[in-house]
């Protein structure tokens, strides 16, 4: 076992270079999209027509920081914003099927990159890795919802 302060550089590290390679792969597909509206976009979808303070507090970001991603997306016919049934005060985010190609080839990208990067694990080593981080996810912030961390069909 490392010792605990190397265990934290070298997660951090990992996120780091796993990243980049996210990054380097979407510039590459020409989706005009940052990572981070990418993974607003796929989380959007997957929750369903979701209030957009649920959907910040599934992917632990401040709800301006996610008002900036869906402006974007808005802008570019992606999603849109609507009262919601039970509170008309509140918004919800629905994926319009414009986003529907860019989500198909998001996921392309992530899986690619990701199919890269863990090229020498096994199929249970990579399922047991997912489930650690997935744990460590959840332990840093209960709140943040699976479907937030992962990209399932």
């Amino acid at each position: 076992m490392r010792d605990d302060d190397a265990f934290g550089f070298l997660l951090v590290t990992a996120t780091r270079l796993m990243r980049a390679r996210f990054e380097q792969a979407l510039g590459e597909a020409r989706l005009d999209l940052t990572p981070a509206e990418a993974r607003t976009l796929v989380a959007a979808q997957r929750r369903g027509p979701v209030r957009q303070a649920e959907l910040a507090l599934a992917l632990g970001i401040e709800p301006m920081t996610l008002v900036n991603h869906l402006d974007r997306l808005e802008s570019r016919s992606m999603v849109r914003r609507e009262a919601a049934p039970l509170d008309r005060r509140s918004k919800q985010v629905i994926v319009t099927t414009t986003a529907k190609p860019a989500i198909r080839r998001i996921r392309r990208v992530l899986d690619q990159a990701t199919a890269s990067a863990l090229a020498s694990f096994s199929a249970q080593e990579r399922s047991q890795f997912a489930d650690f981080l997935e744990r460590l996810c959840h332990a840093l912030h209960p709140d943040m919802a699976r479907s937030a961390v992962d990209t399932p069909d």
